[in-house]
């Protein structure tokens, strides 16, 4: 299987899908993550592009994914304000095109960041025919400090898939460690223990020691074969 991790900047693949990028790789899956604005770690004091994407890599590597690539959309900072929708799809299109996933994640359409949502409304627009291409499920994830921080007014997060990451919330940790610029002391949401705390509650709703939560956006499935009365046992 292919899975890609689509993430507005650096970190947030880590925060919305570590774990389950690792749990993943060491399954076999071919996992990829494509960042879209990796120059908006500049913002940061001593912080280069060489750098950012360095720390980029690293994370990657410990969470076994198979490939990182960059979008060098914003490379002085944020997705602009008049950054064209058409652009943002444009980049997505390529790199679906060029991974051809059958597994997207990526941000939560009512996430409280503005990127956050550019990035989920463009993949929902880039997978909007899943019978167009490979893929078949888009998940969309949630990032600490960020998307908890949205109202319950404005699209609220509900997961409805829950991927049991026992054993892998760890690595998610040493990946999120590879950004010391983004990560804080507790009682911060983006903090080493808010990962574990929130991985263990995630855990607690499907009755295992740890999970990551998503949202189905678009699921696209097969009948698979049929019992000897017709009845879909897929």
């Amino acid at each position: 299987m292919k899975a890609l991790v689509i993430a507005a900047h650096p970190d947030d693949e880590t925060l919305g899908a570590g774990a389950t990028a690792s749990a993943l790789s060491r399954q076999g899956a071919q996992v990829h993550i494509h960042i879209l604005a990796e120059g908006v770690s500049l913002r940061h004091t001593g912080t280069t592009l060489d750098l950012a994407r360095e720390r980029c890599q690293a994370a990657a590597k410990e969470l076994g994914a198979a490939d990182i690539s960059f979008g060098g959309l914003a490379a002085d900072g944020r997705l602009p304000a008049d950054l064209p929708q058409s652009q943002v799809v444009g980049a997505i299109g390529r790199v679906l095109r060029e991974v051809a996933p059958e597994v997207v994640f990526t941000h939560h359409p009512g996430d409280i960041h503005a990127d956050h949502r550019s990035v989920a409304h463009a993949v929902q627009y880039g997978t909007r025919i899943l019978g167009a291409g490979p893929v078949r499920q888009v998940l969309h994830f949630e990032v600490l400090s960020s998307t908890e921080q949205q109202t319950g007014l404005v699209a609220p997060f509900t997961p409805d898939v829950f991927y049991d990451v026992t054993g892998h919330v760890e690595a998610k940790c040493r990946a999120l460690a590879a950004y010391p610029d983004e990560v804080y002391d507790p009682p911060h949401p983006r903090s080493l223990a808010a990962v574990r705390t929130l991985a263990a509650y995630r855990g607690t709703q499907v009755g295992v020691e740890a999970a990551e939560a998503f949202m189905t956006g678009r699921e696209l499935r097969t009948p698979m074969a049929t019992g000897p009365s017709g009845v879909d046992v897929g």
